[in-house]
Parts: C-alpha cells; sequence; structure tokens
C-alpha cells in the first residue's frame, strides 16, 4: 500500500499493511534532522516528513499557523515582538533545553472599544502562498499521500487568542451576544479556509479547538453544546457539501471522553491527539473504536521529552497494542515534541520503533 491507501484504510476501521504514521516536531528538531541527513527543506517543505516516513502531508493553517510567528523573520515588529496576521502580538520564550516556543504578548480585543474598529482578515489573501503550495502538493503527491488541510482554532481558541482567555471565557456567559458575533467571525475565516483547501482536493480536514483541559471540559458542556457544538457542525457540514468523502479530524487536548458522542454525531471521523496521561484510552477505544480513528497518542510530556530509548519503545509498542486491532490508528506523538538533545534523540528512537512494530497483523 502507498501512504495515501494505507490511512484512509486505517479510518475505514480496517487493517492495513501498516499502522498510518505521523508526528508533530519543534521547528528546531526539523532544522536538526534536515541539517543531520542533508536534507533541504526550502526547496521541498515536506522533504523532512517524507524522509522519515510520515504518511499525511500537511501544514498548519488559519490562527494554528499563529504558533510559528516567532520563526518567520517578516513578522517581527520589533525586540523580540511578532505580529501575526490576526493582530495578535507574540515573543519568543526560549525553553531550559535550546528550544523556543511562543509566547502571548497582546491580544488585539483586550480592550472591547477596539472591536469596533476590528477586520478579520481575507485568509485568501492572507493564506495565499500556502493554498497555492496545497495545489502544488495535491498535484504532485494527491495520488500517494494522504493529505490534509489545516484549518484548526477553528471557533474558540481563535476567539480568545484574539480577547484572552479569562476575558472570552466570561464573555461566554456575562457578554454572550459579543462572543457569540465574535465565534461568528473566526468561523467564518476558518471556513473559508477549508471550503478552499476541499475544492484543492485534500482528503482530510483538520478542525479543533481546545474545549477541554486535563480536568475535564474548559466550558460547561451547556455552553459547549449551546454555543461551540452548532459552529463545529455547521464547519463540517459545509465543506461535505462540496465533498461528501472529506474526512474530518478533530483536534483537542485534554479530557475529551465528555465531548466524544457529540462529535461523532456531528461527523467526525477522526480525534487528535486523545492524550495519553489524561484519558482512559483503552476504554475509550474499546467504547468509541468502531466510529472514530485516534491520531496520535505516544506521550509528550515524559516519554518523548525524559523517557530513555526503551521507554520510547515500549511507549510505541503499547499504543500500537490498545489502539492498533481492527486499524482505525495513526501513530503520532500526541503533541509537539520540544525540542532537546534528549528528544531529538528519542524522535530518532520514535522512528526506528514505528517502523519495527507497527506492521499488521500486530504481533
Amino acid at each position: 500500500m502507498n501512504p495515501k491507501e494505507r490511512v484512509l484504510t486505517a479510518i475505514s476501521h480496517k487493517e492495513a499493511d501498516k499502522i498510518p504514521l505521523d508526528s508533530w516536531l519543534a521547528p528546531e528538531i526539523c532544522q536538526e534532522i534536515a541539517s543531520l541527513f542533508n536534507l533541504d527543506d526550502k526547496k521541498d517543505p515536506f522533504i523532512i516528513k517524507k524522509f522519515l516516513g510520515d504518511d499525511i502531508l500537511y501544514k498548519h493553517m488559519g490562527s494554528s499557523r499563529s504558533w510559528s510567528t516567532i520563526y518567520m523573520p517578516e513578522k517581527k515588529i520589533g525586540d523580540n515582538l511578532y505580529q501575526d496576521d490576526f493582530g495578535i502580538k507574540w515573543k519568543k520564550k526560549p525553553t531550559p533545553h535550546g528550544g523556543s516556543y511562543c509566547e502571548f504578548v497582546e491580544h488585539p480585543l483586550a480592550d472591547l472599544k477596539a472591536y469596533e474598529s476590528f477586520k478579520m482578515p481575507d485568509p485568501l489573501i492572507t493564506e495565499k502562498d500556502d493554498l497555492e503550495l496545497y495545489r502544488k502538493l495535491v498535484k504532485e503527491h494527491g495520488s500517494s499521500y494522504a493529505i490534509a488541510g489545516s484549518a484548526a482554532n477553528s471557533v474558540l481558541e481563535c476567539s480568545w487568542y484574539l480577547r484572552g482567555l479569562e476575558a472570552f471565557l466570561m464573555d461566554l456567559y456575562i457578554n454572550a451576544d459579543f462572543a457569540s458575533e465574535l465565534m461568528d467571525k473566526v468561523m467564518g475565516y476558518h471556513l473559508e479556509l477549508a471550503k478552499e483547501l476541499t475544492k484543492i482536493g485534500v482528503d482530510i480536514i483538520i478542525y479543533g479547538d481546545d474545549i477541554a483541559c486535563e480536568r475535564g471540559p474548559l466550558v460547561s458542556p451547556k455552553i459547549y453544546r449551546k454555543e461551540i457544538k452548532p459552529r463545529h457542525a455547521h464547519l463540517i457540514e459545509e465543506v461535505r457539501k462540496i465533498n461528501r468523502d472529506v474526512k474530518i479530524a478533530y483536534h483537542s487536548c485534554g479530557n475529551v471522553e465528555w465531548a466524544l458522542n457529540d462529535l461523532i454525531e456531528i461527523g467526525v471521523n477522526i480525534l487528535n491527539p486523545l492524550q495519553p496521561d489524561v484519558n482512559d484510552v483503552a476504554a475509550i477505544k474499546r467504547k468509541y473504536g468502531s466510529k472514530l480513528t485516534f491520531w496520535g497518542n505516544v506521550d509528550t510530556r515524559n516519554i518523548m521529552t525524559n523517557g530513555s530509548a526503551k521507554d520510547v519503545i515500549n511507549e510505541v509498542k503499547n499504543v500500537i497494542d490498545v489502539l492498533g486491532p481492527g486499524g482505525g490508528l495513526i501513530l503520532a506523538s500526541n503533541h509537539t515534541v520540544q525540542y532537546s538533545k534528549k528528544a531529538l534523540d528519542n524522535t530518532i528512537n520514535f522512528y526506528w520503533a514505528a517502523e519495527k512494530l507497527r506492521n499488521y497483523p500486530i504481533k
């Protein structure tokens, strides 16, 4: 099977030749891999994923791309100050081991008075270059790789990026008309983007909002079902008017078991990442394994960051043993593997273990 066939077989809850493979890697890890193996990712932005053996090709777009703002020189507006297409300001925060990540500096709607003059960007303009990249990707690799189009942070997350988390969560209760209007604007941006990606011919649309934290719902289930779920449903319905067969992946960190029936009801096919340290993964596989494909689940907090080679191998083996039978698994890190020398080594260990263990039938 080629990668595309492998992924689509897994999503249809059948066992392919191998379990499909993917990972989320910090830019510093990608740079080291490119240097180690003499890979020119400027010429081909997907060359590292191809080299490592990933079965899905994609690039983060929409407001989820904002987390990469610090790596875009054209977005720099001051000393360690960057501004994305939505007007959100970020700074580069170093990690103790030589990596970095984006941290919020300023939310453009922190003061509600700014809303009067606020205008959402046009996705067909701000995402023009990446949409062209996707046209080329589908043309060149659409028959051999599964292609996913990302329009995540689709309703809730981009709204609080603009407003601030605490302020927007309060808005949902005490300023509901404003919250509803802002979510519609955010949804409209990501829907326009997702529709264009669907027309281009991607196999999977990635939507998502972190509707959960590690202890459970980030917002009350009542608010989620009244305000957020219907918008997610609309996002899915609209792209399926263009292509009824497009698969829907949904990302949320945290303990999400409380929302799985809702996600299935609105047409989600793939759940990312099913965070293994806060969900009963085995129980969820038993209950929902015929309806959801699980994309992720290899622990990044402890195993990929601090574990030994043996820990990584055992983690990969455990994920395959629990989630692999009957298909329905895309083996991947459960979040971004942040840079350290240990994490770089463990990235190589992860791919080595995956290649040794992901063949069907599972042994």
